[in-house]
């Protein structure tokens, strides 16, 4: 009865935005996953159903995270847990944005790499080159989650930024949260190499555009042919904001109610949930 309600408000709210009920035709999806997907290891509703539709109807469509830390390969197998099977042609990690990105823009680079080796990996397949720890020059600074930082890597990036090295952050998400708590995470390491350098570095992951960006890339499409959902006003609402998509809020997730009637940022379209998408699309 609640879930009812609130998805009737939700439709009220969407009705008083743009005037109808529907979402537009569209092309393209991009799609948060953690509120929006699932919550933890619990499939939310109409997830499975959503998916199934953008698969038969030939949609474009990526899930997209600002995990730095999480590989496509871990994605997929936990969407594969929950129901979900799908490739890695779907998901887009913002880890993955960020080298596609300085593979385009610097063309067979050198990268002072502060992450693990799955980053690493991935700056080489790109034809990309990591610099030795021990330099203190690069054409790129890339900071991803990296659980051996220490004064060595902190001097290194620091003096390659101070150098002219470009400098990018994957996200700026101070805190990881793992089991039983939580671990710095890839913000808390850029902070340190900011104060460093006096200069602040581009952020890949949304609320920024470069994420969303490289997906369209990726996917071949126009920001008025694609829609991002996300659960996070702040985050994902704000991010497509950015890159000039259309927007959708699921209250599934982080925000409610509540928070969009005090939030500055407004979505295009609200709905409760995925089932919510479902029964609007099949009223188109």
């Amino acid at each position: 009865m609640l879930e009812h309600l609130r998805a009737q408000i939700a439709q009220h709210y969407l009705l008083f935005l743009k005037g109808c009920y529907m979402l537009p035709p569209l092309t393209t999806y991009l799609i948060d996953l953690d509120g929006v997907v699932y919550r933890g290891e619990q499939i939310l509703p109409g997830a499975i159903e959503f998916v199934d539709w953008l698969n038969t109807n030939d949609k474009k469509y990526l899930f997209l995270t600002n995990n730095s830390f999480a590989s496509e390969e871990q994605v997929l197998a936990k969407l594969a847990r929950l129901g979900i099977h799908s490739d890695g042609s779907h998901v887009l990690g913002a880890g993955q944005a960020a080298v596609q990105n300085i593979a385009r823009r610097f063309p067979g680079a050198t990268v002072y790499v502060i992450g693990e080796q799955p980053l690493i990996d991935m700056v080489h397949a790109h034809g990309l080159k990591a610099a030795d720890p021990n330099a203190h020059s690069a054409d790129v600074v890339l900071v991803g989650l990296d659980r051996t930082f220490d004064y060595k890597k902190l001097t290194g990036a620091v003096l390659s930024v101070l150098g002219g090295a470009t400098f990018i952050t994957i996200n700026r998400d101070p805190l990881l949260p793992i089991a039983g708590g939580f671990v710095p995470g890839c913000g808390t390491m850029a902070a340190a190499i900011e104060a460093g350098s006096g200069i602040t570095p581009e952020i890949v992951g949304k609320p920024e555009p470069t994420l969303l960006q490289e997906a369209m890339r990726l996917l071949a499409s126009q920001p008025g042919d694609t829609v991002m959902i996300g659960d996070n006003l702040g985050v994902d609402i704000k991010g497509g904001q950015a890159a000039n998509t259309h927007t959708l809020l699921v209250l599934s997730g982080r925000d409610n109610l509540d928070t969009l009637a005090k939030s500055t940022i407004k979505p295009d379209y609200v709905y409760a949930d995925l089932a919510a998408v479902m029964e609007g699309i099949k009223q188109m």
